[in-house]
């Protein structure tokens, strides 16, 4: 059943698909727990007070996992596609499953993406110097306590010991994040605040940092919101979520082969070290091609608001 919700208000849509998310974020997250609780022989009671510090220890490495899973169905790829097909007639290319209107779009986002590793690095630098130097203690005290609780967390999916481990880590965290928080971010939640704002680079901006806060990891607030930015700016010039997907997966593949071949750690906050002394030339260098390259790839979309939202924009393209 198409409701068209396309053609509703912008903010009655983010209610609605709001409303979609948590409902189906609940059942899935009832039927998800009861298989993770009846697969490592727990009660969901027990399963329910597990803590973060509970999830950092290697033998719930299982659960935690399976929980990467039902966030994925539940979270980010139900409510997305279910909103699509109340959307539009044709709701994968709503959500932007679709064909770029360049092939080559693919291979310059992933050429972006790579190019923007090092940039994510330096600002990442950049950031915790910030918190260190303009936030107070009780607030940096605040962000240390969540760095470290998503740390334990992502250690124990990054500990890998051999070839399958690490082909189960780039499923978990390259395929299914890149597939799912794109659809989420990117599909959804990116195109309808571009509508509300009828602007797309204030809705890309918006969508980024949400993306980023959602998180949780506010060291790395400011780089992984350029990259949410970056990855939104790919979706909007290509036409398609493909080249954002393929960028996304390539970014978090690219860190998880980092790991495993120990050229970086995981509990590390940047690879390079604030130490490098040559790491903000390498950034700073590693933005203008990232700019350059966006801006080519600004100049070779023919993506308009009016040709997306078929209608006429207030302000801006």
């Amino acid at each position: 059943m198409n409701l068209n919700l396309k053609n509703k208000p912008a903010w009655m849509q983010l209610l609605i698909f709001g409303g979609i998310t948590f409902a189906l974020a609940f059942i899935a997250s009832l039927i998800g727990l009861a298989i993770i609780a009846s697969v490592n022989h727990l009660s969901l009671l027990q399963l329910s007070t597990l803590s973060q510090g509970d999830f950092a220890k290697p033998q719930n490495a299982g659960i935690v996992r399976g929980l990467l899973v039902v966030q994925f169905f539940g979270i980010f790829l139900l409510p997305s596609l279910v909103f699509a097909y109340l959307a539009d007639p044709k709701p994968l290319e709503f959500a932007g499953l679709k064909k770029p209107d360049r092939i080559g779009f693919i291979f310059l986002g992933t050429l972006i993406i790579l190019c923007s590793y090092l940039m994510v690095e330096w600002l990442g630098v950049l950031n915790e110097k910030l918190v260190q130097n303009f936030l107070g203690k009780t607030t940096q005290q605040w962000i240390q306590k969540g760095e470290s609780d998503v740390s334990g967390t992502l250690q124990n999916i990054l500990t890998m010991n051999n070839s399958r481990d690490l082909i189960t880590s780039i499923f978990l965290v390259g395929v299914l994040a890149a597939i799912g928080e794109e659809l989420f971010f990117r599909g959804i939640v990116q195109r309808i605040f571009i509508q509300v704002f009828k602007n797309p680079w204030i809705g890309i901006i918006v969508t980024a940092a949400i993306f980023s806060a959602a998180h949780g990891q506010f060291l790395g607030f400011i780089p992984r919101m350029i990259l949410g930015m970056i990855l939104g700016a790919l979706y909007w010039y290509s036409g398609s979520l493909l080249p954002a997907i393929v960028g996304h997966f390539v970014f978090n593949s690219l860190q998880i082969l980092l790991v495993y071949y120990k050229v970086t750690d995981v509990n590390q906050q940047n690879s390079s070290g604030s130490s490098d002394k040559f790491l903000p030339v390498i950034g700073i260098t590693a933005m203008i091609v990232v700019i350059v390259l966006l801006n080519y790839l600004r100049k070779r979309s023919i993506t308009t608001y009016a040709r997306v939202y078929q209608t006429t924009p207030e302000w801006g393209e």
